[in-house]
């Protein structure tokens, strides 16, 4: 009897310590908490941005056939400034522990203008406005997770419909030259994990849209060459949906 107590005494004391000791296993050190479980980025997201764009449209003007400067040829940039509305549409897929690496679209409307004038043409001096009035891109991403926050930069392929609005301002008359510019996009920013499943976001992008060549039908003898780029800030806020 005695030595069943013994043993039966043994075995509850050493079921107490190994499970005393899976319970030290979970517990923070003190004074130092638990360090918090790493979120799986992988999967797809669906989200609405909303930002403002800094452009500028810097047009050298030159004679259509000798290809030289001409004395009227602006001497500022055409600053359109304006607010972005849109969505995005991406998916990550986490690699090699804490980076991912993605695919993300975009579509925006914005309401960019800005309008600088010819010197020497006047008076009143001739002009044009610049007007952006939509936008997209399609980019890749590389990111770093930061626990519930991933930093990345992103880069691709921009696109951007251009309408360059040329004045006569002596008559009025006026002509329109639009078109839809290909470039390319660079920045950076951070998603973060509000929950699992929604995701804010900060970001930066650069674009360069190229220039725009043509012969205005208002300044004859003249083509006009409009050097666009842009900068953006933009908020978001998107649903991992899966």
């Amino acid at each position: 009897m005695t030595n069943k107590l013994i043993k039966f005494t043994v075995a509850a004391a050493a079921f107490a310590v190994a499970s005393l000791s899976a319970q030290a296993a979970d517990m923070p050190v003190k004074g130092r908490p638990k360090p918090p479980e790493t979120l799986n980025w992988a999967g797809c997201y669906l989200g609405g941005d909303f930002g403002y764009a800094w452009a500028r449209d810097f047009d050298a003007e030159r004679g259509s056939v000798t290809g030289v400067l001409s004395g009227f040829s602006p001497t500022d940039s055409a600053n359109a400034n304006g607010f972005k509305l849109g969505g995005y549409l991406g998916c990550n897929w986490q690699v090699a522990g804490p980076f991912a690496i993605g695919a993300e679209g975009d579509l925006e409307w914005t309401n960019a203008r800005g309008t600088t004038t010819f010197p020497n043409s006047g008076p009143p001096d001739d002009f044009y406005e610049t007007r952006i009035d939509s936008q997209s891109s399609v980019r890749g991403r590389i990111g770093y997770a930061l626990d519930n926050m991933l930093v990345y930069v992103t880069g691709g392929a921009a696109f951007a419909h251009v309408t360059e609005h040329d004045v006569l301002a002596a008559t009025g008359a006026f002509n329109n030259n639009a078109a839809t510019r290909t470039g390319w996009t660079l920045g950076a920013g951070f998603d973060y994990a509000a929950t699992a499943r929604w995701l804010v976001r900060i970001e930066y992008r650069y674009a360069d849209f190229g220039t725009l060549r043509y012969v205005s039908t208002v300044f004859p003898g003249f083509a006009e060459n409009h050097r666009i780029t842009e900068n953006v800030v933009r908020l978001g806020l998107a649903y991992k949906f899966w």
